[in-house]
């Protein structure tokens, strides 16, 4: 029975670790069509930021993959999933209306082929392909007279405990 927990335990292991290493390599090409396709410059795209999210009854340190920035102004925040983009739209969308005091105006989610591209403001979706990511010049176009907007206050509590309920999540089980 024990070298049946013993198998079980390393297949779970092995496939943790390829979900990692398949993740790694989702941020890297990220990364590359950021910086080579899309051309943000290496100091306006930020790389696993943290920040400090305070709820009622505690406080937190969240991350996430990319954060591109326009000047002085957040403008997306990307988290790259090796699996169901879908499950992670909402926390996006959360991170980008909670973690500043304004709004970050788009958020994506993307397998590095499919994405979520969310205009956080509205709600809507804006695009759904890795290739419909704005490029710097859109973005600069964009951020042309922004309005830093904060979170609503009714929502912003039910906003940071989506985040916080999904960093649960997030973690892996590989040491």
């Amino acid at each position: 029975m024990e070298d049946r927990e013993k198998l079980i335990k390393e297949k779970i292991n092995e496939e943790e670790e390829k979900e990692i290493l398949q993740l790694d390599g989702i941020k890297l090409f990220i990364w590359e069509k950021l910086r080579n396709e899309k051309k943000f410059k290496v100091d306006e795209i930020l790389i696993d930021p943290k920040f400090k999210i305070k709820l009622t009854e505690c406080e937190a340190t969240v991350s996430i993959d990319f954060l591109l920035t326009i000047g002085e102004n957040s403008f997306m925040v990307i988290k790259c999933s090796s699996s169901a983009i879908e499950s992670w739209e909402r926390y996006v969308t959360a991170f980008a209306r909670s973690v500043k005091d304004y709004q970050i105006p788009y958020a994506m989610v993307t397998d590095g082929k499919n994405a979520k591209i969310i205009n956080v403001i509205k709600g809507t979706i804006v695009g759904e392909s890795i290739d419909n990511c704005f490029t710097r010049e859109q973005a600069i176009e964009l951020m042309n007279g922004f309005q830093r907007v904060p979170c609503p206050e009714n929502r912003l509590e039910k906003e940071k405990r989506i985040i916080y309920a999904f960093e649960g999540i997030k973690c892996p089980t590989v040491k």
